[in-house]
């Protein structure tokens, strides 16, 4: 599996990048250049070198091959190109718009858990549902020491104890991080999904199946006597234009049974 994961050297050539992104969307060649427009022995010399794109078929050829934006800079660059798209900090004054609806999506899930991560699972905003439970479970030292959603999954001090059928769970997740790994080609998340492989309990090959009465999966976090289900929604920021706006992502848990929704009433926002 690790030829599908391909962090790009510096100074890669579009050529390399062309060739490696269309092998891993399974496209031939005459098919990429029917959906660019091109023919197909103009795409062959822009792979080989002997040619060199111009900045509108980079761009259409990273559509179609529907690259992330951060990657669409990529191959403007190795191109010769400038970037066509920015990359405003979170917390900078540009992104106050886009935090302002997060703060709403957030509060109007209340008094359910729910938290907004970037591609590498770094955890930006929470409400006080999020940090109820983790308190609850894992302890309020856990909110401060871990602010990245998986780390406090698979650590033994943070949720994974806590978790019903860790193995099934494990494997799981392994399998939708190693997803997003191909699917991103982010430096950030290879380096999480090599950590946390080194965390796994089982070293079996990230495998998963589970039978189950619902239609989603469910987290079941259970201490002593008490036991909490939930399943997860994602939620993404439709027509991004700005690189930290695309790679935002709103997970919302909903509760999965009717004891849960007890333990967290709309009117005393606290686990019991």
């Amino acid at each position: 599996m690790e030829n599908l994961v391909k962090i790009p050297k510096k100074q890669e050539s579009i050529g390399e990048m062309l060739r490696f992104w269309r092998q891993l969307n399974r496209k031939s060649q005459m098919d990429l250049a029917l959906d660019v427009d091109v023919s197909s022995k103009h795409l062959s010399f822009v792979e080989t070198g002997k040619s060199k794109p111009s900045r509108h078929l980079v761009l259409k050829i990273a559509q179609s091959l529907k690259l992330p934006l951060r990657h669409r800079n990529a191959f403007l660059l190795a191109a010769g190109y400038a970037p066509e798209f920015n990359e405003e900090p979170f917390d900078g004054p540009k992104m106050e718009i886009v935090r302002d609806a997060l703060r709403r999506m957030l509060k109007m899930h209340e008094p359910y858990p729910a938290f907004v991560v970037n591609t590498g699972y770094k955890i930006l905003m929470t409400n006080s549902g999020y940090d109820q439970m983790v308190a609850f479970f894992a302890g309020e030292n856990a909110l401060t020491k871990y602010d990245n959603a998986i780390r406090i999954l698979f650590s033994e001090d943070g949720l994974r104890p806590y978790v019903k059928d860790w193995p099934a769970i494990e494997q799981f997740l392994l399998a939708r991080l190693w997803e997003e790994v191909v699917s991103t080609q982010n430096s950030a998340l290879v380096a999480l999904y090599q950590e946390i492989k080194r965390l796994a309990t089982s070293k079996s090959p990230v495998h998963f199946e589970m039978d189950s009465n619902l239609p989603v999966m469910s987290l079941v976090l259970e201490k002593k006597a008490e036991k909490a289900s939930f399943f997860t929604t994602i939620t993404t920021l439709g027509t991004p234009l700005d690189l930290t706006t695309q790679e935002l992502r709103i997970e919302l848990l909903f509760p999965s049974d009717d004891a849960t929704k007890r333990m967290f009433p709309l009117d005393d926002r606290t686990i019991r």
